[in-house]
């Protein structure tokens, strides 16, 4: 979901912050907010926020490929982030990118404390980062101990109750779900959502894990994103994020039509509930 470049992707009990867990009943929205916030450049989803305050947001920050180097971002994005900060249903996590089990774990902390830093009154921008969107995750059995180490330096370092979320963007091992609260195995074309390599894993994974993943789909054409999002409730998938955009940096032309869709209920059959 990342590139080497400027841009902007548990649960807590914290009456600031939203209650997205994998008990919900119905999928959250992260959002991979790689846009500058210049003056009005995240309007879309405060107001979205503000208007569907059923829906959890789960959004990544990413001043410059994670935190940057100082002890808080410049003055543009400290003004939108308080502001989002103040929504209940809204969450903000950090991102930090593994090369796919390449990057030192050191590295990958350091990033981490950076954005702990941003709580501070003082030094920072009083802007609580309550997870962590690992990007460029691994995802073969190889490296299960790696990511676990650092979920670990995660939740050491931010509040204990951090949401973890890993994105190898296919399917991985799923000894990584004992460490992350959530995890992207998909994230590709949305015409991709129908292959056979996709199909055939949704069938395999237990529901329990389902309702733990996160789907992506960017380049959707047609009707792709409300037929994928249709899937998202009957097969409980915990969060999503669906754009006919081939990047994550400016917001889908149907915007506001996509959240207002979301605003439902995994489907009642899925959960053993008939009427």
């Amino acid at each position: 979901m990342g590139s080497k470049m400027t841009k902007l992707f548990s649960r807590s009990s914290s009456s600031s912050s939203s209650s997205v867990s994998a008990s919900s009943t119905r999928a959250f929205i992260l959002i991979p907010l790689y846009i500058y916030p210049d003056p009005g450049a995240w309007e879309p989803l405060t107001t979205a926020a503000r208007r569907f305050p059923h829906i959890e947001f789960i959004v990544v920050v990413n001043p410059h490929n994670g935190p940057g180097e100082g002890d808080k971002p410049d003055e543009n994005y400290v003004t939108v982030l308080q502001q989002l900060r103040d929504l209940e249903n809204v969450k903000l996590i950090g991102y930090v990118y593994c090369s796919y089990g390449k990057r030192p774990t050191k590295e990958m902390e350091e990033d981490v404390k950076r954005y702990q830093v941003w709580e501070c009154e003082k030094r920072g921008c009083g802007v609580t980062i309550r997870g962590i969107f690992f990007d460029e995750a691994p995802a073969s059995s190889d490296y299960v101990s790696y990511m676990a180490a650092a979920s670990k330096s995660v939740r050491g370092i931010l509040p204990s109750e951090a949401t973890v979320v890993y994105n190898p963007g296919i399917f991985p091992d799923y000894k990584y779900y004992d460490s992350a609260d959530f995890v992207i195995p998909f994230e590709n074309v949305g015409r991709e959502w129908w292959s056979e390599y996709v199909r055939d894993n949704v069938k395999k994974m237990p529901r329990e894990l389902k309702e733990r993943s996160i789907v992506v789909a960017h380049s959707c054409e047609g009707e792709e994103k409300e037929r994928i999002l249709a899937d998202v409730r009957h097969e409980r998938w915990g969060g999503h994020f669906l754009t006919v955009e081939g990047g994550y940096e400016r917001w889908d032309g149907d915007w506001a039509g996509y959240v207002g869709g979301s605003d439902e209920d995994w489907d009642e059959e899925e959960r053993g509930c008939c009427h």
